[in-house]
């Protein structure tokens, strides 16, 4: 026999023992793989029999005493839903086995039961409850090899959260599968100070243990708010991205983060040879907006650089920590920031140079602020940098050298140089991601587009799909697609018109209506336009011009 049985377990009940007797002398002689684990003589010894033996098999005696069969396997089928039952019932009561089959019964048998009946069968059963056991087992595997994986699932989640990538729905969805119950809504960057040096200093194992130190001592702070993430982003930063439900909000949030930034500091100065700089965002109302609070974390860690490291900075308070006239507060400023978000590397050049041209006339009277102004303004393009989409490591890199060589240089052209220099090449990384992102987003919306062509399709519809402001989409899908959004949309239609003109004998008007138009003699307007035929012209002679007319 071809199938393992040597665990399958077998209870066997019924009031007759001759009849328990000649079953266990056949499965001892024919299948002795089999384990015969306990007996009974009537429906209430089965069912307590079944609940402490557990077997696998259960042939039952449908007419018992104190309670039958049917009863019992009713019962059984509660305790042990998996058993196979094999009900055993006297010539002439079909009736009984027909309600057996309904309870669930995997087979019945007639008395005197015959071993060439009753072996196959077995050996059936038997064969399921091992395929049974092998998809469980590896159902187990599955899910162990997936639990090892969480890790990695986990930190996907927190940097698609950090850089923007992921919807409502889909955060929503992995958070579910990861355990998490509370949505992030506010994000820390911790910045180890002096990193830079650090790692110039010692060996890499060094480097590593020291960042594991780090990483633990961050791992403790924030046992104690529920719901706290934590991940590497860069070679010297952590992010730790924290929910909001359980605090009452306003002041009180503002607070609680503070002080978890504050505990973070000195845990961090006690527990290892380093301290952090950590950069608080502002909270934001939705889980898609967090790349934006980690973005104005990041931008203000970067202030470190004017007010020391080893403490906490809110991007609330970096503006008014500083009594010198804000960036932030100048129309030229923020149009550089918005085309740095933008990656237009022709207007951030401009707007740059007019910024660094008043500062270059200012510095005679206010030479102190100068180097001052400079950093505000290295933070200022780093932050549009990230809220732009660019990567963080390239981003803190270029910002950290721009920083280093703000304040060496002493010549102005020099500065104005470098200054321009650094900038170009933030608005590169920019334009890199941002062709990306675009190209994607777009690409998603082609394949909305064909596969609703059918319905009322606004451009707004669409829009929110890819979730681009319907402004900025239609001028994207322009310069990705190389048609109007209309366009596009006409083309598709049509398409599918004249697979259906050509391949169907719908009329006209039904074919308008499948296709997304409701007014059939506007169809054949729109038709005739493109193609220089009308539908049933078309149709007629065979659509001539197909080939050419569809790309």
């Amino acid at each position: 026999m071809a199938t393992d049985v040597k665990d399958v377990k077998i209870l066997l009940v019924d009031d007759e023992p001759l009849e328990r007797q000649a079953i266990r002398f056949l499965l001892a002689r024919e299948r002795p793989g089999y384990q015969v684990v306990g007996e009974a003589g009537n429906g209430v010894e089965a069912v307590n029999q079944a609940s402490r033996l557990q077997p696998d098999i259960i042939f039952l005696d449908i007419k018992m005493p104190v309670m039958d069969g049917l009863a019992a396997g009713q019962e059984i089928r509660a305790l042990l839903p998996e058993a196979r039952l094999i009900f055993v019932t006297a010539y002439g009561e079909f009736d009984y086995a027909r309600e057996a089959v309904s309870l669930g019964a995997s087979k019945y048998l007639l008395k005197p039961v015959a071993g060439e009946e009753m072996l196959p069968l077995l050996d059936e059963l038997a064969a399921g409850i091992a395929a049974a056991r092998r998809r469980l087992q590896e159902t187990t595997r599955l899910r162990a090899a997936l639990e090892e994986t969480k890790p990695f699932i986990r930190l996907g989640f927190i940097m698609d959260l950090i850089n923007g990538n992921i919807s409502e729905d889909e955060a929503v969805s992995r958070a579910r599968f990861l355990g998490i119950t509370a949505l992030p809504r506010i994000a820390l960057l911790m910045d180890i100070d002096n990193f830079v040096t650090l790692a110039r200093e010692g060996t890499e194992v060094e480097r590593q243990i020291l960042k594991q130190q780090v990483k633990e001592v961050l791992e403790g702070a924030t046992t104690s708010w529920p719901g706290a993430l934590l991940a590497p982003v860069t070679r010297d930063e952590f992010v730790i991205l924290l929910p909001l439900d359980h605090l009452p909000g306003g002041e009180a949030s503002r607070r609680a983060v503070i002080e978890l930034g504050d505990s973070i500091c000195r845990q961090v100065r006690r527990d290892t040879r380093v301290t952090v700089t950590v950069g608080i965002g502002r909270p934001v109302e939705k889980v898609t907006e967090l790349a934006r609070s980690y973005a104005e974390a990041a931008a203000a860690a970067e202030f470190r650089l004017l007010y020391g490291g080893d403490q906490v900075i809110h991007a609330d308070d970096v503006i008014a920590r500083s009594n010198v006239e804000q960036l932030l507060q100048g129309p030229e400023e923020q149009e550089l920031t918005q085309a740095i978000r933008m990656g237009d590397s022709q207007a951030a050049y401009e707007r740059v140079n007019n910024i660094l041209m008043q500062l270059f006339l200012e510095q005679e009277k206010r030479p102190a602020i100068l180097k001052m102004k400079l950093l505000e303004l290295n933070a200022l393009t780093a932050r549009a940098a990230l809220e732009g989409g660019a990567d963080a490591d390239a981003v803190s890199n270029l910002a950290l050298a721009s920083s280093d060589e703000f304040l060496t240089l002493d010549n102005l052209a020099d500065m104005r140089e470098r200054i321009l220099e650094r900038l170009m090449a933030l608005v590169g990384q920019v334009a890199e991601t941002r062709e990306q992102r675009n190209s994607s987003l777009i690409d998603r919306a082609g394949k909305y587009i064909e596969a609703n062509f059918s319905q009322d399709l606004p451009l707004e519809e669409v829009a929110q799909q890819v979730y681009l402001s319907p402004c900025y989409f239609s001028r994207l899908f322009k310069q990705f697609k190389g048609l109007t959004f209309i366009d596009y949309l006409t083309r598709v239609r049509l398409k599918a018109a004249k697979e259906l003109l050509l391949n169907t004998n719908l009329p006209v008007a039904e074919i308008a209506a499948r296709v997304g138009y409701h007014d059939a003699r506007y169809f054949g307007q729109v038709f005739k336009k493109q193609e220089g035929y009308t539908p049933s012209v078309f149709r007629k002679i065979g659509g001539a011009n197909y080939g050419r007319s569809v790309s």
